[in-house]
């Protein structure tokens, strides 16, 4: 998504987004841009600071506050270039800061590496038995437990067996989810505070928001399913390579909900050195049902025995993909627990 209020350069680097293979969802100010959001889910925000009705400064403070909308990284492009405002982006939640005028091949840059770093974790506000609230990040869950962590600069202070309540909120749920349990653990590890919380378990309630928290997480792809070498799940890819039919074997090394590593015989860059997208078969240990994906190749890497393909779903390209997701995003929870 690019929000600008200057129809020049909205459309200037909307276009060399575009080129650069970028699907771009066009915003010409915060609220607008806020309004697409509740429809749509981009992969990365880049944010003008100074725009009217919705400013960056307030975009940035409801985006980042959100639980769904706050795993979105977004690259502030302002003409404001004094340290004061470049910190207070950075304070605010922006992942990176470019000033203008715009090198554009600097922008596709920090766009690629913020795309290759994949989503933040899934942002969670904790609070004690009372006092403040605090935003952390969700690091691992599972069934039964949560761990949450914060920056040490403005952490809180938890004893083990103290109470706490986890809440996630946003316009794009049905209602808020709300999480009781105990701190069960902490760690320090610079500059980050991790508390380990178990969840109780005392009425149907609560299991209920176990698990819409659970699915929440699975369904961001935030958590990864490896997959064992001894239970090897067996892939094929298709591609298209100047009007040729390409047809590989290979196997799935780990899938989400939003994409899957596969590994290919080392001979499987010849074919794919120029192809950006395939279409993923394979089915998940335990179901016989098949799940054909189309794709992006993000990644790419030499392993010992072969090549490892990082690949992201399209679900604008796959026929029920909403059904597959879930599919997945079950298997993947299951591996949780």
């Amino acid at each position: 998504m690019l929000a600008e209020d200057n129809p020049v350069t909205l459309e200037m680097v909307g276009i060399r987004l575009e080129h650069a293979g970028h699907r771009v969802i066009r915003a010409a100010n915060g609220r607008e841009a806020l309004e697409l959001l509740e429809q749509e889910r981009p992969d990365l925000i880049l944010l003008d600071m100074m725009m009217p009705e919705v400013d960056g400064a307030e975009f940035l403070m409801r985006v980042k506050g959100d639980a769904l909308l706050g795993s979105i990284p977004i690259i502030v492009v302002s003409a404001r270039s004094h340290e004061d405002d470049i910190l207070a982006a950075l304070s605010a939640g922006a992942d990176d800061y470019v000033t203008k005028p715009i090198s554009l091949r600097e922008l596709l840059a920090r766009i690629d590496r913020a795309l290759s770093q994949g989503p933040e974790p899934l942002r969670v506000a904790v609070q004690g038995e009372e006092g403040p609230v605090f935003v952390g990040e969700v690091k691992s869950a599972d069934p039964r437990s949560a761990t949450v962590r914060f920056h040490t600069d403005g952490a809180p202070r938890f004893a083990i067996g103290d109470p706490a309540r986890l809440r996630l909120s946003s316009p794009s749920l049905p209602e808020a989810i709300e999480l009781r349990g105990e701190v069960v653990s902490r760690s320090e590890s610079e500059p980050h505070r991790s508390y380990g919380v178990r969840f109780a378990r005392h009425s149907a309630a609560q299991r209920d928001s176990v698990r819409d928290f659970l699915n929440l997480v699975g369904r961001r792809g935030d958590f990864r399913a490896q997959i064992d070498p001894d239970d090897a799940v067996p892939v094929l890819a298709f591609a298209q390579r100047e009007g040729d039919s390409i047809e590989l074997a290979g196997t799935l090394l780990d899938v989400s909900a939003r994409g899957a590593r596969i590994e290919l015989k080392a001979d499987a860059e010849r074919s794919l050195v120029r192809v950006e997208r395939i279409e993923l078969r394979f089915a998940l240990p335990g179901n016989d049902e098949q799940l054909t994906l189309s794709c992006e190749i993000r990644h790419r890497a030499a392993l010992r025995d072969g090549i490892a393909y990082g690949l992201r779903f399209d679900p604008e390209a796959t026929p029920d993909y909403l059904e597959q997701q879930e599919q997945i995003s079950a298997f993947v929870l299951a591996r949780m627990g």
